[in-house]
């Protein structure tokens, strides 16, 4: 090859090297500037799937801190509680789990988007968080189904919410038998975190 055009060959991967590095540099920054704003950055499955429409955009990513749990009340994550498969024909539940069941619980979650009036819930899904129901179908083990007490209602955003009250551990089912969720909480306290 002659020298002008091994020249020109080393100048075209110069360039390209150096995008790359500004590439690079510009995502390092980002990155940072969203950690440092308490803002996890999104990952491109996420950010495309956020441009499609099924994260809504300002939709946190992660729950705040959990806050120190009210008195007699245990936390509940669901990374515990959806960290098993689970065989809905066989029906079995871990034993640390099934231990949560009747026991007065705290869990961190997101509100499942399909709501009558956005203004006024009074019963909804809870889910670990935005993205759970736009890989497929949710297990059944990361769907706790959410009831208010009587004359009471909460509001539907994109925070994360903390659920107080009464575990109870199926499944449960409809009314033509289809499993909804393998976990319950009536009579709940809701406490919009942020």
């Amino acid at each position: 090859m002659p020298y002008a055009g091994r020249v020109r060959v080393l100048g075209i991967v110069v360039v390209f090297a150096a995008l790359g590095v500004g590439l690079l540099y510009a995502r390092r920054e980002s990155s940072e500037r969203a950690g440092n704003e308490g803002v996890a950055p999104r990952g491109m499955s996420e950010r495309v799937m956020a441009a499609k429409g099924f994260i809504p955009p300002d939709a946190p990513l992660q729950p705040p801190p959990r806050p120190r749990p009210r008195r007699g009340a245990r936390p509940a994550d669901f990374e515990d509680l959806s960290g098993f498969e689970f065989d809905e024909e066989a029906g079995i539940v871990p034993e640390a789990i099934r231990a949560l069941d009747g026991e007065m619980v705290e869990v961190i979650g997101v509100m499942y988007f399909v709501v009558d009036d956005p203004a006024r819930v009074v019963e909804f899904f809870l889910m670990p968080d935005h993205t759970v129901c736009c890989y497929g179908t949710p297990r059944l083990n990361q769907i706790l189904e959410v009831t208010l007490p009587a004359g009471r209602a909460t509001e539907y955003l994109l925070d994360y919410y903390l659920i107080r009250g009464r575990l109870e551990i199926g499944p449960f089912y409809d009314e033509e038998g289809l499993a909804l969720c393998l976990y319950r909480i009536a009579d709940a306290e809701v406490e919009i975190l942020g």
